[in-house]
């Protein structure tokens, strides 16, 4: 239970339910990730199973019910960008990769946005 990196922070995984969210890998092909198109890219996928079968579920038999892909959110600065864009519209973006890590940090300071 809980939020884990694995490699440095390449790869991170968390439970949801009883279901297992793993991401991570964009290092294995970083000119293929670096891309404002979505697309699975096949040695990532290959890499994310590899590490369920061999360590979060090594006597597990399991199954992937998802697969997506998405586009990062890179800028000049590392911090998030957390603001009114115009009335009743927010973003919350550009978390460097980070998203699963402190996308619920980011999240909640945006919702406060909103509230207050």
């Amino acid at each position: 239970s809980g939020a884990f990196h694995y490699q440095e922070g390449y790869y991170y995984f968390r439970d949801v339910g009883n279901r297992i969210l793993i991401g991570g890998g964009r290092h294995l092909d970083k000119d293929g990730e670096t891309t404002t198109s979505f697309g699975l890219t096949e040695a990532i996928q290959q890499s994310l199973e590899k590490i369920l079968r061999d360590i979060i579920l090594p006597t597990q038999s399991f199954s992937v019910e998802q697969r997506w892909s998405g586009i990062m959110g890179l800028g000049n600065s590392k911090s998030p960008i957390i603001k009114k864009t115009d009335p009743n519209v927010y973003c919350a973006v550009r978390m460097g990769g980070m998203g699963v890590a402190i996308g619920n940090l980011v999240g909640r300071k945006a919702a406060e946005m909103v509230l207050d």
